[in-house]
């Protein structure tokens, strides 16, 4: 009987401790760590999720989940501890596809360790339910071994490409929710302006072409119902357009991001790391004047 990898993650915010639930359902017990004490201890009160160290999870783990902001995070991290030969490291961020890439390359020449860049989509319900999208980049063969233990927190699992293609593909991704949400939030905005309702608007676009998941269920749940919570911040949109942006640039593509980054902009800073949702109500302020 083929025994279970040895499971480590690092990162335990939304996104995180949520995977760690859902790997916890399935069966499969795992090493955690988060430098936050308080997330660790209510994280590890389940008995198959054991708290443990960055170090103990980079050096023994066979799969190592890094669950954390972004890949600079991830090249701190190892550039304290090397992870086994053999290993797998599972980027599981959105980060820039070509350090990821060079980092892949550095990983498996040098020490022999695979990785696998792995971003997700479905936020933190997805994360908690298991039923995450994930856009894989790395070895065919590596993600494949892997598999049965990645689907223990998501529904549904892309090979993009090679090493970075996932991130990519993820950039992509989210500069198209990203501009939807801000490209809606202006049009309701004018609209309201202008003396419509903006409740009867999203019901109108709901029962129409103009649906889409912004208007499905961000304006229901998280705009209209004042609750603003959609658990992330205007700087994690400014990162993800940022970067697509310069990578498109550096290609020399011409960049179809400038408007959203403009109204972003706008925005006071002091809001950054505020709910994204927020941006609503303050884009608002701003247009109505």
């Amino acid at each position: 009987m083929m025994t279970q990898p040895n499971i480590g993650l690092i990162g335990l915010g939304a996104m995180g401790s949520g995977i760690a639930a859902s790997i916890s359902r399935a069966g499969l017990s795992s090493l955690v760590y988060d430098t936050d004490t308080y997330k660790l201890e209510l994280t590890a009160k389940n008995p198959l999720i054991k708290k443990s160290s960055a170090t103990k999870i980079v050096t023994e783990c066979d799969l190592v989940l890094m669950c954390v902001q972004s890949s600079i995070q991830i090249g701190n991290i190892l550039s304290l501890d090397s992870p086994k030969h053999g290993a797998t490291i599972v980027d599981l961020t959105s980060s820039d596809p070509r350090v990821t890439e060079n980092r892949a390359e550095k990983l498996l020449q040098e020490i022999g360790v695979n990785q696998l860049d792995a971003a997700m989509s479905g936020g933190a319900k997805g994360a908690a339910a298991g039923t995450l999208t994930l856009m894989v980049g790395g070895d065919a063969d590596i993600l494949e071994k892997n598999t049965p233990i990645l689907n223990s927190f998501s529904n549904k699992i892309f090979h993009i490409g090679g090493a970075g293609k996932g991130q990519l593909m993820k950039l992509f991704h989210n500069a198209v929710c990203h501009g939807n949400f801000l490209l809606l939030s202006e049009i309701c905005i004018k609209g309201e302006k202008q003396g419509l309702d903006l409740g009867q608007m999203i019901d109108v676009f709901n029962c129409s072409n103009a649906r889409s998941y912004i208007s499905e269920r961000r304006f229901p749940d998280h705009i209209l119902s004042g609750t603003f919570d959609g658990k992330s911040t205007p700087s994690n949109l400014k990162k993800d357009l940022g970067l697509l942006e310069k990578l498109l640039q550096t290609n020399g593509e011409q960049t179809f991001l400038s408007h959203s980054l403009r109204l972003l902009d706008m925005l006071d800073p002091t809001y950054e790391h505020e709910d994204f949702m927020l941006i609503y109500p303050q884009l608002k302020e701003l247009l109505q004047k």
